[in-house]
């Protein structure tokens, strides 16, 4: 019986994998997978929950519900799962059992090297292969001081297109291949890689040229590199490098670039750069550096699902610490722009500033301030200034737009008595924020908008006695399209383990009052109650009660509502 459920282990180990995506093997370890512990393990949960509802307020809700989960799970030889799950409620029922694999991955392992075998994904660069799924193999070696890959497989089904599913866009079947080799040590580090995929004309009988879908043929490569050329200088960067056949079957071309020594390349062919360099000073207490970035406008991998694209950034960023570390300051700041080739009907740039300055004076007071500063400028040309490119036209201001958006947030946490059996808390937390859209220099009507929230709490433990009780104050103003609304109420809860910590016991109680330019619009007033009992280990039964009182003004109705839930949970 044991083989038999031994051989059962392994076929399913490799071959199904039920609810999980992947399946990690250790292969150094199997020889310690048999003869110890149990061969199967069940585990599992069960839980029973009712929940009663009453009121004057018209939610829809049932006045007496209940639900009865459970779930329960099988595990052979701690490398497989199957769980099973159901669910059963006075509106329905439901169950869920281990499905047929639709995607199955093998990663084993033996010391450096780690195997991917079926639908997996792996990533090389952020310009070439970057986490696209593919069904197929895959290798990482990293012995000391190297790092190698590679993979191979199909990354695209063929698909034809469906007259009765004309939403789903017919796909060519591509295939492709990759690797990577990089070498590191204690000053530097440097890694090439390369990936090239295509797609099979023959994959599709009809070809779908007027849905503008033609096979592809794509090789992306970059070279990354980190290097310490002194001490407390870092220099780093990346070059990526894509050559891109929108279409394989036009006309060849003989080119006397990069693109020429490629056999892929024709008259659809086009190529794109795209690099990123970083410069940083790291001392014992401080950090100082400088980055820019540039992509090609349309720059693209088939090695990715999604890339961005047409821009520039430069960035700048510091970090200061003072006072034996009790004081840190960080600031950045950046700026990006788009529209490279000067060919889009709108260009955009973008002023990006933060600035971090957090204290920790003592075990008892810290505090953080923190500023962000964002501005994006947009300008907007006319048809007949893309259509009349040789001719100058006069700037006009109407056509640039300016976005201001800017927070401020300033927090303050004091422990003004900290014993063996109390400890007492109080916390200030104010933030600001405004966005404002501003055309040729003056902000336009109604699009200023400013929000302030502010709130403190305070909160006293009795540290022995499990028990503890606090009071916080809460405010929201806020100001839209010239409309001013304020919020602001009270809370006051309460938490305590009693029973040797076998009971817990937690109660709130808030209010809280709008007004819409100085007007009363509603009153909220709503009271938590939750109790939990764990009478033996992995047995825990709950009861909670709520009740929540509503006035809106305007409607001069106020409405009332009660929830008592009572449910036990168990674990195996």
């Amino acid at each position: 019986m044991i083989n038999s459920i031994r051989l059962l282990a392994l076929f399913l180990v490799f071959f199904l994998q039920g609810e999980l995506c992947a399946q990690n093997l250790q292969i150094e370890e199997l020889k310690n997978l048999f003869g110890k512990g149990k061969p199967l393990k069940l585990s599992g949960g069960i839980s029973a929950n009712s929940v009663f509802n009453a009121g004057n307020e018209t939610t829809g809700n049932d006045p007496f519900t209940y639900y009865l989960n459970g779930n329960i799970n099988l595990n052979i030889y701690g490398q497989f799962n199957l769980p099973f799950s159901f669910s059963l409620t006075n509106s329905g029922t439901s169950y869920r059992l281990p499905s047929s694999p639709n995607r199955i991955s093998i990663h084993p392992s033996y010391k450096w090297i780690t195997g991917h075998i079926g639908d997996v994904s792996m990533s090389f660069s952020p310009y070439t292969m970057n986490g696209h799924l593919f069904t197929g193999a895959g290798v990482e070696l990293t012995p000391d001081g190297w790092e190698f890959a590679a993979l191979y497989g199909r990354f695209q089904k063929a698909v034809g297109y469906e007259e009765t599913q004309p939403s789903f866009l017919p796909t060519y079947k591509r295939t492709g291949y990759g690797f990577k080799a990089g070498k590191t040590n204690k000053n530097y580090r440097i890694s090439i890689n390369l990936f090239e995929g295509k797609d099979e004309v023959s994959s599709l009988i009809s070809p779908p040229d007027s849905l503008g879908i033609t096979p592809m043929q794509n090789l992306a490569t970059s070279i990354n590199f980190v290097f310490n050329p002194v001490k407390f200088i870092e220099l780093s960067g990346e070059y990526g490098f894509s050559l891109l056949t929108s279409d394989i079957r036009a006309p060849s071309e003989k080119n006397d670039g990069i693109s020429g020594l490629w056999y892929g390349n024709n008259m659809s062919t086009t190529h794109y750069n795209a690099f990123k360099f970083l410069l940083n000073y790291v001392g014992e207490t401080s950090r100082f550096g400088i980055g820019y970035e540039r992509i090609d406008p349309d720059y693209k991998t088939l090695g990715a699902y999604y890339f961005t694209n047409d821009l520039e950034n430069i960035t700048v960023n510091g970090y200061q610490s003072f006072w034996k570390n009790k004081i840190n300051f960080n600031v950045s700041l950046g700026l990006e722009r788009d529209d490279l080739a000067n060919k889009n009907a709108s260009a955009t740039s973008r002023i990006v500033g933060s600035l971090n300055l957090a204290g920790n004076f003592s075990e008892r007071v810290n505090a953080n301030l923190a500023y962000t500063n964002f501005q994006t400028y947009t300008n907007l040309r006319s048809d007949f200034e893309l259509i009349n490119q040789e001719i100058t036209l006069d700037k006009l201001d109407s056509l640039n737009y300016v976005q201001l958006s800017q927070s401020l947030s300033v927090n303050l946490n004091l422990t003004t008595k900290k014993t063996e059996t109390e400890l007492h808390n109080l916390n200030l937390n104010v933030s600001y924020q405004d966005a404002a859209n501003k055309q040729g220099n003056i902000y336009r009507p109604g699009s200023v908008t400013e929000m302030i929230n502010a709130s403190t709490s305070y909160l006293l433990s009795f540290v022995k006695k499990n028990f503890s009780v606090g009071a916080a104050v809460n405010l929201n103003n806020s100001r839209v399209y010239n409309n001013n609304s304020l919020t602001w109420g009270p809370t006051l809860n309460m938490n305590s383990r009693l029973f040797r910590k076998k009971v817990s016991l937690s109660g709130s109680a808030s209010y809280n009052m709008s007004q819409m330019d100085g007007m009363r619009q509603s009153e909220v007033f709503l009271v938590r109650l939750n109790s939990a009992y764990s009478p033996v280990q992995r047995h825990n039964i709950t009861l909670a009660y709520s009740f929540q009182w509503r006035n809106v003004i305007v409607k001069n109705s106020p409405t009332g509502q009660s929830l008592l839930m009572l449910g036990y949970s168990c674990n195996f």
